[in-house]
């Protein structure tokens, strides 16, 4: 695994500077070295001991996102290996984490809420004509521009599997940012079978957080929020926020439908 204080050495590529860490990837912008003018995300990925055969796994994976060819759904370009293990690169977007950026804009106005919904809307709306299930909506994986508001989609690599990453679920960045937008069927807890509409679950709940400024369920304790997503019925949109039309409020709602068929 690469020091994460210092640059790793890719043979085709120039590390300019580590862009953050998350608990399955280290991320760093950079180039190819025969393309200095077009910049990349080199994500670095942590072995995960519970994937046997990872390196098949993600050129499969790589090989099938290649039916995509919006630019705002950001596919990996390719995989590269060395002895420190395994690269995924990307194009760079300038852009933030919607989740930075709601941060920065603790009030959404409904206008700004509409461009950002009907863009992610009609971005996964191509995503599943391809046949393709991202499985892991959140706002980490959504980059937007300030100014413009221009999305993109991204970590389309590892979607989630709660029974695969049994060893980060007691951590709290993991239940904060990844297991308070997962769908029920996701958890591994009841029998559905996980398809398009779990995407569309974790979109209800990037809309209702967009809305209200809170999630519709959250407990430190990890169990405690499976349980919520697998039961708990979420506060209307509208009653959190007046300004929320209902016709609004009620496509949230029908986003966070337990059964995914109802979805």
């Amino acid at each position: 695994m690469p020091n994460p204080a210092k640059l790793p050495a890719l043979e085709q590529y120039q590390f300019t500077e580590r862009l953050g860490e998350s608990l399955q990837a280290i991320i760093y912008r950079g180039y190819h070295k025969h393309v200095p003018e077009y910049p990349l995300v080199i994500k670095y990925l942590k072995p995960l001991n519970h994937w046997r055969d990872q390196s098949r796994y993600l050129k499969q994976k790589i090989e099938r996102l290649k039916v995509l060819h919006d630019p705002r759904a950001c596919t990996p370009l390719a995989l590269e290996t060395n002895d420190d293990g395994q690269f995924i690169i990307q194009p760079w977007f300038r852009g933030i984490p919607l989740d930075i950026w709601r941060q920065r804009h603790p009030e959404v106005n409904l206008r700004h809420f509409f461009s950002i919904a009907c863009n992610l809307a009609d971005i996964l709306q191509v995503v599943h004509d391809a046949g393709i299930l991202h499985g892991g909506i959140k706002p980490h994986n959504i980059l937007i521009q300030e100014g413009n508001l221009n999305i993109r989609l991204t970590d389309f690599i590892t979607p989630l599997d709660i029974r695969n990453v049994s060893h980060f679920i007691y951590d709290p960045e993991f239940v904060r940012h990844t297991l308070a937008y997962t769908s029920p069927e996701q958890t591994g807890r009841i029998n559905y079978r996980v398809d398009l509409t779990a995407d569309l679950y974790s979109l209800g709940v990037v809309f209702f957080e967009l809305l209200t400024g809170r999630l519709p369920f959250f407990a430190e304790d990890p169990l405690e929020l499976i349980h919520a997503h697998l039961a708990a019925e979420a506060a209307k949109v509208n009653q959190l926020n007046p300004k929320v039309p209902a016709t609004v409020a009620s496509i949230v709602a029908q986003l966070l439908q337990k059964q995914p068929e109802k979805r």
